[in-house]
């Protein structure tokens, strides 16, 4: 009877620690819910539209003249005055010829061109005799044929060391054919070239358009983006703000390797850009056949977003609350991201989520 009654205290003593257990654990949780600390000052923002089929290239901001300088003769560099990112004037040298070889070179090809001169003058004077004594029926028509061939070799003879020449004295010295600045060098003073061998890459000061390669399967968006009132295109320098570009053309054919096209866009409000600057195109998608609008997809700040594992959310302030909302996101594009669902138009999104825990009282910033 000892023993019944002994396992009877115990069981009820099991069952009354268990309770409080419990009950102590629901109120110490109900506590940590409650107490989350402070307000937090955060600022919000409504995010922002954009197309879910945008197509964003990478571009670049094209200078109106592109040009690699190249040398015209075999002979060794003796002068490259200007570096990477030095501008130039029209006319202005860039690049110099001046070897004893090379000078030597043209002093013969002068020495030539005066001995065919003078080669000219006597076969154009000995014409002009013949015809004279043709003419007064003393020559023969066979010895005015004879002169006038000689006067017909020495005269090309003559063109031909004019324009080696010529081409000696350009060669030796290439001068700007416009307006720049130089964007990479490609040798070093003292090596020997060949003709044709590059020198240095220039291009214009003037800037031309905004060149983009856009893949064979989306031509049609440029299409729509050349037609009134239908798709968009938008360009981006570096994670600068989106503006409204107007297509100029579409260079060529598509290119068989990597089946593209060229398409080259404008500033719509004529804003001036720097030449060679990092660049994107965005083309939003068509309105369809039927005419109904695209669903717009919304975007959200990258600094705005929580990542816990495999999960992605931001925080919404809802009143003075805060609240973990998990979406499914998209393309990171321009510092934005592309929310694909999890998130309304009209939700105060919290810019900076440090410090912020899902119940959490919040004070938004007016």
């Amino acid at each position: 009877m000892n023993i019944m009654t002994n396992l009877r205290f115990v069981a009820l003593a099991t069952v009354s620690a268990i309770t409080l257990a419990s009950c102590g654990g629901g109120a110490s949780h109900e506590t940590a819910e409650r107490d989350l600390g402070p307000a937090v000052n955060v600022t919000v923002l409504r995010a922002t539209s954009g197309s879910p089929d945008a197509l964003v290239l990478p571009a670049r901001v094209t200078a109106r003249e592109e040009v690699t300088l190249t040398a015209r003769l075999g002979a060794r560099l003796t002068s490259l005055p200007l570096r990477e990112g030095d501008r130039f004037r029209r006319g202005q040298t860039l690049a110099t010829f001046d070897a004893p070889e090379t000078r030597a070179q043209l002093d013969g090809a002068r020495a030539g061109l005066a001995a065919a001169t003078v080669a000219r003058d006597m076969a154009r004077r000995q014409e002009a005799r013949m015809d004279s004594l043709y003419a007064n029926r003393v020559a023969a028509l066979r010895e005015l044929e004879g002169a006038q061939a000689e006067r017909r070799g020495a005269e090309a003879a003559w063109a031909q060391a004019k324009a080696q020449v010529d081409g000696l004295q350009s060669g030796a010295t290439l001068e700007a054919p416009f307006d720049g600045v130089v964007v990479r060098r490609h040798a070093d003073v003292g090596v020997t070239v060949g003709p044709g061998m590059p020198l240095m890459d220039i291009r214009s000061s003037d800037v031309g358009e905004i060149t983009a390669s856009v893949p064979e399967s989306e031509l049609s968006r440029l299409q729509s983006a050349g037609a009134s009132g239908a798709a968009r295109a938008e360009y981006q320098i570096g994670d600068g703000d989106w503006s409204a570009a107007t297509l100029v053309r579409v260079d060529g054919m598509t290119d068989a390797n990597t089946r593209s096209r060229v398409a080259r866009f404008r500033p719509a409000s004529g804003a001036a850009l720097e030449a060679g600057a990092f660049a994107r195109v965005r083309l939003s998608g068509d309105s369809g056949a039927s005419g109904a609008a695209v669903p717009l997809a919304l975007r959200v700040p990258v600094g705005a977003l929580v990542t816990r594992g495999g999960l992605t959310g931001v925080f919404v302030a809802e009143g003075d609350v805060a609240r973990l909302r998990w979406l499914r996101v998209g393309r990171t594009n321009g510092g934005t991201v592309e929310v694909l669902a999890g998130l309304a138009s009209d939700d105060a999104v919290i810019v900076d989520p440090k410090g912020l825990a899902d119940g959490r009282k919040v004070k938004v910033a007016s």
